[in-house]
């Protein structure tokens, strides 16, 4: 009988062991130190794992801070599976003061944010917009300028040899529909007239059911032969980094123009070396920062701006090295 409590009280020990040891290594390990704050905000990311998310999280706490505000990043480290709007549902739950997220165009997160509104909860989307939503703010680049943007961008990239010219997206991701239309539209007016009907410019949308199906789509790219893309535009982190590694896979190095996305170490070095020629990214200290100060006014002021703008950067061979500094 003592053995039996004597390995009761054991596990019960190592398991609270465990317990902690997981909280702190997520967020909610400041519950362990727990001090109070002027106001509690959570930020909701579609990958938290990725470098952008990352940055405007840091970002955003360190504004929060000053405010004597706190921001937790709400993200999937437990063992269930749970989605934005889940998260959404548990901190309307948790009765806090702010919510930053980002839409994915579902009727569902739509619902879930005007659920947030009705709650007295005030709701900031970052990097995709939901105008059709009680939101507060958005925080981010428009798909006007964005489109625009990526457009120049490309144009600088195509000469007589280019035919294809391939924009690949997240198929959850309706945000970048207007994004697509208008970098098109800016392609087509700066391309002199004999090369307009010689330049195939698609989308092509990859709808994720696994970890790998992105991977997979995007190696199957440079395995076309003659029908693979001159130049693949990549619209968010991950896709960049996938392609990039296939194009170094398949040797295809100076075969395919990549324009890729965010400031992560590999987009930087393969712009450095020349491999890749551009890479577009958003000021993500800027973001966070920004969605922190929309809340801030919410809450002073009884209202905020609908709108804050953040910086788009363009980092090419010659000024890549500036990047680099800032990153060490």
């Amino acid at each position: 009988m003592l053995a039996g409590l004597a390995a009761c009280i054991l596990l019960t020990v190592l398991g609270w062991r465990h317990y902690i040891r997981t909280v702190e290594r997520n967020e909610w390990g400041g519950l362990l130190n727990a001090r109070e704050y002027g106001h509690h905000y959570v930020m909701i990311p579609d990958d938290a794992s990725s470098n952008l998310w990352q940055d405007i999280y840091d970002s955003a706490k360190k504004a929060a801070a000053e405010q004597d505000a706190y921001v937790e990043l709400l993200c999937n480290w437990s063992a269930g599976e749970y989605t934005p709007v889940s998260y959404i549902d548990i901190a309307i739950a948790a009765k806090v003061d702010g919510i930053i997220v980002r839409p994915d165009g579902t009727m569902k997160m739509r619902k879930a944010i005007n659920e947030a509104e009705e709650a007295g909860i005030p709701v900031v989307t970052i990097l995709d917009d939901d105008t059709d939503s009680s939101r507060k703010s958005f925080v981010g680049i428009n798909s006007y300028q964005m489109g625009t943007t990526y457009g120049r961008e490309i144009l600088a990239c195509i000469d007589e040899a280019t035919r294809k010219i391939t924009v690949l997206m997240d198929s959850n991701d309706s945000g970048k529909d207007l994004t697509f239309k208008e970098m098109k539209a800016t392609i087509l007016a700066g391309l002199p007239e004999q090369m307009r009907e010689k330049v195939d410019i698609q989308s092509l949308r990859i709808a994720e059911s696994s970890t790998f199906d992105a991977e997979e789509r995007i190696r199957d790219l440079f395995n076309k032969g003659q029908d693979r893309p001159d130049i693949l535009v990549c619209m968010n982190e991950r896709y960049s980094e996938c392609a990039y590694q296939a194009m170094v896979d398949y040797n295809q190095v100076g075969d395919v123009d990549i324009i890729g996305y965010y400031r992560s170490d590999t987009m930087l070095n393969a712009v450095q070396k020349g491999t890749v020629p551009i890479a577009v990214t958003l000021n993500a200290e800027q973001m966070g920062k920004r969605s922190v100060e929309a809340l801030e006014e919410y809450h002073s002021m009884g209202h905020t701006s609908s709108y804050f703008s953040v910086d788009l950067d363009i980092i090419t061979k010659q000024n890549v090295n500036q990047f680099l500094k800032e990153e060490n």
